[in-house]
Parts: C-alpha cells; structure tokens; sequence
C-alpha cells in the first residue's frame, strides 16, 4: 500500500456534517437562480453577455478546434479514464500504486452517478438553453426554475450534462487522503469541468447557473458516496 496516498480511514470525517458545505451550496444556487425575487436571473444574463456579441457567440456553434479542446476532447479522456478504473476493479493486480481497487471503485461510481443524475433531472427542471432564447435569438422566453413552464418549453439545460464528466472528477479528492493528492484532485475536476463548462456557456449550450448546480450535484453526491464507500479505507 502506498502511504503517500493511502491513510486510515478512522482519522476522517465519516459523519453526514461533511454533507453540510454541499447542501448548502446546491440550496443557495437553487434558491439565488430560481425565483424572480432573486438577483440570479441578472447575473446569469451579465455573465451570458461576455460570450454574446447581440449577433454570434463568441465560440460558433460547430466550431471544430473548440469541439476538439473542450467537447470531443474531455468527452473522450473521460470515457478512458472510466475503462481504465473498469480494468482495475476487474483485475486489480494490474492496479497502479496511486489508485488501488477500493479507489477505483468509489470514483467510477462517482462517476456515473453524477453524470445520470445531472442528465435526468433536465426532464424535471424543464429550463430552456440560451440558444432557445428569444433574448438570442430563439423562441422561448427565458423561466426560471420555479417558474411555471407552458407545454412543449425545452427542457435541455438545468443542470449541465457536459460539464458533469468532467465536475464527477472532484470525487478523486476523497479518493485519495494525504497532500497534495487530494488538492490535485479537487483541480482535476474542477480544471476539467470548468472548462468543459465555460465551453458551453460560450457557445449558448448553458448559463452559469446550469454549470454551478451540475458542481454543487457533484460535490453532493461525491461526498455521499465517500461516507458509503469508504475510498481511503484500508482493504482485506
């Protein structure tokens, strides 16, 4: 077992307190953006202005570099760092000295619950993307998240699908327990997700109201899994 990376799982926190931070967080994004009493609308539209020149977005649409470096590219990463954490749950033998089985088992979990949860709920929050807009350019209005929706509104956008591969990836910070790893981490997927966020934001896929609930989604539901899972415990 590796020491750097590896520690007792009795010196940490395994009480629901550290579900606290990211309750809060997913509460105060749900309730700053989805009530018109709020300020969330004013500053997903200040934030939307710096990608929107009243004509295009700052990243055409189809852009092939931009869907390289920021879609195609991450997306693609992604799904092979998932084979590679299937490769070492099925033969953990081959298991490098910085990810052992138990590890791998809690981030490919992370993983996928984070990316189908933030992918389902799109069909229950019904929110409609930029480019559905008419404030851009499309035909809808833009509703907020309590905001009643009339039948046929989109429902493609709240919270951020894209992003979420790469905002599961903060479950790698209670995958690990020493430093830096844990910070190393935490910059993982907050590097990759942000920039697969800030990607579609610029593009009229997401607001970023989208892509801060799909972060507070993954920091709830990686800290969940870490109390059931148990990453950084020692295995038999």
């Amino acid at each position: 077992m590796n020491s750097l990376i590896m520690a007792d799982y009795s010196t940490q926190p395994t009480s629901f307190k550290r579900l606290i931070a990211p309750v809060l967080f997913l509460a105060g994004v749900t309730v700053f953006f989805g009530f018109p009493f709020a300020p969330g609308e004013k500053v997903d539209f200040w934030f939307q202005s710096f990608f929107w020149n009243g004509k295009n977005w700052l990243i055409p649409h189809d852009h092939f570099l931009g869907k390289i470096l920021a879609y195609d590219g991450p997306k693609a990463l992604i799904i092979l760092f998932a084979v590679y954490l299937l490769v070492i749950i099925l033969l953990p033998k081959f298991a490098p000295r910085w990810m052992n089985r138990r590890q791998a088992i809690y981030v490919f979990v992370s993983m996928a619950v984070v990316s189908v949860t933030s992918t389902q709920l799109r069909a229950i929050t019904n929110m409609a993307t930029p480019l559905e807009l008419t404030n851009y350019g499309g035909v809808f209005p833009h509703l907020l998240l309590f905001q009643s929706k009339p039948a046929g509104y989109p429902c493609h956008a709240f919270p951020a699908g894209h992003a979420s591969g790469g905002l599961a990836l903060i479950s790698l910070y209670w995958a690990w327990f020493n430093q830096p790893y844990r910070k190393l981490g935490l910059w993982i997927g907050l590097g990759l997700g942000g920039l697969m966020g800030l990607y579609q934001i610029a593009r009229g896929e997401h607001m970023l109201s989208h892509t801060l609930a799909t972060l507070g989604i993954a920091w709830l539901l990686s800290a969940l899994l870490a109390i059931a899972i148990k990453p950084t415990q020692a295995s038999a």
